[in-house]
């Protein structure tokens, strides 16, 4: 099998675009490619088309409720890790706000050595 490019003159037939796994026909004799210079295309010959094309229908439907399900598990993920990360900013928030009453602090910080930053409201 060769690899052709978009765009060039080729014999009537059926090719399949690599990378997007693409099936194309060329009528006639002789057809130009569709797509740029960037495009490949392989040539498939005539016996192999219909059995070819019957296996790939068969790897789609086998494969395709997999792939829903991947796709669901993904959104759901990156949804609740969107929510977690906005939860975990606005607990941050509320926790750099939060001041200890004066005893309290005055403990925390006989109890750790810590002192209380300065600029902060006490």
């Amino acid at each position: 099998m060769l690899t052709y490019k978009g765009g060039n003159q080729t014999k009537g037939g059926f090719y399949l675009k690599k990378g997007e796994w693409e099936m194309v026909t060329v009528d006639g004799k002789n057809g130009m490619l569709p797509g740029d210079n960037e495009c490949e295309y392989v040539k498939i010959p005539a016996l192999l088309f219909v059995p070819l094309m019957v296996t790939l229908g068969g790897v789609f439907v086998i494969f395709l409720p997999f792939i829903g399900f991947a796709m669901l598990f993904t959104v759901i993920a990156t949804k609740a890790g969107k929510g977690m990360n906005v939860m975990g900013h606005a607990l941050a928030q509320r926790l750099g706000e939060w001041q200890l009453p004066v005893r309290l602090r005055a403990t925390a910080e006989k109890l750790t050595g810590l002192k209380h930053p300065t600029g902060v409201p006490q």
